[in-house]
């Protein structure tokens, strides 16, 4: 029996511009986790209310591998002044 592993997905803060350094180097995450957690925690979000704003592309990396992103506009904390939300990057 084989067992097939969920993807990966890497989870950055939206405030950063783009995922790459200047020099070209991958940012880190804030957050990895599978896809099944990542697909929890945005629908926990629109249930809760938390959620502004969400769109999602299809898309490939750098290398041509494809990839689902999912951009999350969230209500801000109460104690922070504003929270552009998060970028989902899942990895397929």
């Amino acid at each position: 029996m084989s067992t097939q592993s969920s993807p990966a997905v890497s989870v950055y803060d939206i405030d950063w511009d783009l995922n790459w350094t200047p020099a070209g180097e991958p940012r880190t995450p804030w957050d990895q986790m599978t896809s099944e957690d990542a697909d929890s925690q945005l629908d926990l979000s629109r249930e809760m209310g938390e959620t502004l704003s969400e769109q999602e592309y299809s898309t490939t990396d750098r290398t041509g591998q494809p990839m689902r992103i999912v951009l999350l506009v969230t209500k801000p904390e109460t104690h922070k002044d504003v929270d552009l939300g998060a970028v989902y990057e899942y990895t397929l």
